[in-house]
């Protein structure tokens, strides 16, 4: 990763506005301007506005700077998982000469291939992590430029819903044994006929699968 991010080049913060960064590279262009420099100090002013208006050219403008975001995001993720590995591989290191008397190569192996599925795991989580953030940095490019995205259902988002609808069905259920909410569920269910249509609509499909599955299953054993 580079010794300086351009926010650094531009002095702000990586939270700044877009009106703040336009404010600072005014200031620095005007205070590095080769024009009003020394002679002396002319080539190092003139090295720094280039650093100034390439570093503007890219956070000046939202969709370069949302990329530039991703990508010194990313470099940071990866210099911290290499980082994580060179201390893992010296406490490895270590660990083996302190141990290498009595450390047979069957237990040697173990503690490898164990340290390997740890470190796969790491980057398949910080893999799913980036592209997460790519995704959501993306779609919220798309919402910016007024285009309508719709929601991506993933299989996260189905198992909240299954785990939402097994918690519904566990309380209805609880309800229905008890005498005040069982009474109130049967007046709630005979009153309303949209309800009741609903309900009927999903026990016919719920007793059709059951008893498709009673028949198929009583079809085997009776052969």
């Amino acid at each position: 990763m580079k010794d300086k991010t351009l926010y650094e080049v531009l002095e702000v913060s990586e939270n700044a506005s877009a009106e703040i960064i336009e404010k600072a590279y005014k200031v620095l262009a005007k205070k590095y301007h080769p024009d009003l420099q020394s002679p002396g100090d002319k080539q190092n002013a003139e090295n720094k506005m280039k650093q100034i208006n390439e570093a503007y050219e890219i956070l000046g403008n939202e969709e370069k700077r949302r990329e530039y975001d991703r990508q010194l995001q990313q470099e940071r993720e990866e210099a911290k998982i290499e980082q994580e590995e060179r201390l893992k591989n010296q406490t490895q290191n270590d660990f083996y000469n302190a141990n290498s008397n009595n450390y047979n190569n069957s237990e040697r192996e173990i503690y490898e291939d164990k340290l390997q599925k740890e470190e796969e795991l790491q980057r398949k989580e910080m893999q799913e992590k980036l592209d997460k953030e790519y995704e959501n940095a993306y779609y919220d490019y798309l919402k910016s430029l007024g285009y309508k995205v719709k929601h991506r259902w993933t299989k996260e988002n189905f198992k909240d819903i299954l785990i939402v609808i097994i918690i519904m069905a566990i309380i209805i259920t609880a309800l229905w044994f008890i005498p005040p909410s069982h009474d109130w569920i049967v007046n709630f269910y005979e009153q309303n006929p949209i309800i009741k249509t609903i309900v009927d609509i999903i026990v016919g499909i719920v007793t059709g699968i059951f008893g498709g599955i009673w028949k198929f299953i009583t079809g085997i054993f009776a052969q």
